[in-house]
C-alpha cells in the first residue's frame, strides 16, 4: 500500500499546511516538494528565505523517512535535522519545488545498515531548490533518524554529532 506522504505531511508538520506543500512522488520513488508563491512571498515579492529553508528541510526529512520505509525500517522512527546549510542562489519570483538528490548507494546502505544494527544513523541529504526551471538554492543538512525504543546517552549524540 502506498504512504500518503501528504497526510503525513500535513499531520507532522502543520507549517507544511499553512505554506501550501503538496508532494509529487517521482518514478525512482523520491518525493519533491512543490510549494506556490502566493502563501510564501516576502514584502518584496519574492519567497521568503524561511519558506525557501522550511520547503528543503521538509523534502529531506520526508526523504529519510520514505529511504527508511522502503527498507521496512520505517516503523516506530524519529528523524530531526541535526545541522542544515543553505546557499541562496537567486530570488525566487514563481511557485518552486524542492527536489532531493539521488543518495549514493554505498552511503545510503551503510546508513540503513547502522540503523538496522544499531536504532541510530545519520545521513547527509542535498536538497536543490528550483523555480522556473532555475536552482534558486541548494541545501545541504545531517538527519538524524532514531529507533523509538533507542535509549540514547549523550555519549551517542556525540559519537553520532561528530560523524
Amino acid at each position: 500500500m502506498q504512504k500518503d506522504w501528504q497526510a503525513l505531511l500535513y499531520r507532522s508538520i502543520p507549517l507544511a499546511s499553512a505554506m501550501a506543500v503538496n508532494t509529487q512522488v517521482m518514478d525512482d520513488g523520491r518525493i519533491d516538494l512543490l510549494a506556490p508563491l502566493a502563501p510564501n512571498v516576502n514584502d518584496k515579492g519574492t519567497a521568503f528565505g524561511g519558506s525557501l529553508v522550511t520547503l528543503a528541510t521538509l523534502a529531506g526529512w520526508i526523504e529519510i523517512q520514505r529511504l527508511l520505509d522502503d527498507a521496512g525500517l520505517g516503523a516506530d522512527v524519529e528523524v530531526v535535522i541535526q545541522r542544515g546549510e543553505t546557499a541562496y542562489l537567486l530570488p525566487v519570483r514563481a511557485d518552486f519545488s524542492a527536489v532531493v538528490q539521488p543518495q549514493c548507494p554505498d552511503v545510503l546502505q551503510r546508513f540503513l545498515r547502522q540503523f538496522e544494527r544499531r536504532g541510530l544513523a545519520r545521513l547527509m541529504v542535498e536538497v536543490t531548490i528550483v523555480s522556473a526551471g532555475e536552482s534558486v538554492a541548494r541545501f545541504q543538512a545531517d538527519y538524524v533518524a532514531k529507533r523509538g525504543d533507542f535509549q540514547s546517552t549523550s555519549l551517542d549524540m556525540h559519537q553520532i554529532a561528530q560523524r
